[in-house]
Order: structure tokens, then C-alpha cells, then sequence
């Protein structure tokens, strides 16, 4: 059995279901792109458009609900924290252009989206979590 590009651990947890479960559907999406790479260049191809288009949706609903759960919680870095979500968008806009254009790889947005996603998670998102913990 294949193993999961990317594997939640409680450790990323927000301690807030609606945004750790919020995480792990990102986290399911990478490991859907991730095993579509592995069947080839046709597999991968069609996957990443499906993929990318219902993550950058998710990530804008995401990103909404966490940026409204910071202000409630009256997180103090909240600015940054929404610039760190732009530059995602934006990231992710320009890696499309790119595959568009054949100078990326399915592969190569895959270990973005992972890299992106476990830092953002397990630095930036921690540091919120105090602040949500007074909303429950």
C-alpha cells in the first residue's frame, strides 16, 4: 500500500475542529495530486488542474474562516497573517501560469503545497492558537 505524501499529525493541530479538519482536507488534496503524479505525466496533468482549482477554492474558504476566528479572538498579528495567505494565492496563481507554459511539474507544486502548508501550519498557525482557544 502507498504510503501518504503528507501524513497529519496531531502536533499540527490548532486545537479548533473546524480548522484542524479544514487542514486535513488540504492535506488529503496534496496526497490526491501526489498519487496522480505517481501514475504519469497524463494522470498528473488532468489531476493537478482538478486539484488546484478545488484547493485554491478551499484555501479561500479556509483562509476566511481563519481570518474571521483571529479577529473574533482579536489576534494581534492578524495582518501578517493575511499577507502570509495573499502571497499563497499569488504563489499558487503563478505556479498554474507556469505549468501552463510547461516550466513546472505537477510534482514540483505537490512538494510546494507541502512544504507551504506543514511551515504555515506548524509555525504560523500555532501561534494563533491561544488566541482561538478563548472562542470556545
Amino acid at each position: 500500500m502507498d504510503e501518504d505524501f503528507v501524513v497529519w499529525d496531531e502536533a499540527y493541530s490548532v486545537g479548533f475542529e473546524l480548522i484542524d479538519n479544514q487542514h486535513k482536507r488540504l492535506i488529503t488534496m496534496i496526497n490526491t495530486l501526489s498519487a496522480a503524479c505517481k501514475m504519469g505525466n497524463d494522470a498528473a496533468g488532468i489531476a493537478y488542474l482538478k486539484v488546484i482549482d478545488s484547493a485554491l477554492d478551499y484555501a479561500k474558504t479556509h483562509f476566511s474562516d481563519e481570518e474571521k476566528f483571529m479577529r473574533q479572538a482579536g489576534y494581534p498579528e492578524l495582518r501578517k497573517h493575511k499577507k502570509q495567505h495573499k502571497k499563497f494565492v499569488k504563489d499558487i496563481n503563478k505556479f498554474v501560469k507556469l505549468f501552463e507554459k510547461g516550466k513546472t511539474t505537477p510534482i514540483e507544486m505537490v512538494k510546494f503545497l507541502k512544504d507551504w502548508l506543514l511551515n504555515h501550519i506548524a509555525i504560523s498557525d500555532k501561534q494563533y492558537a491561544p488566541y482561538l482557544a478563548k472562542l470556545r
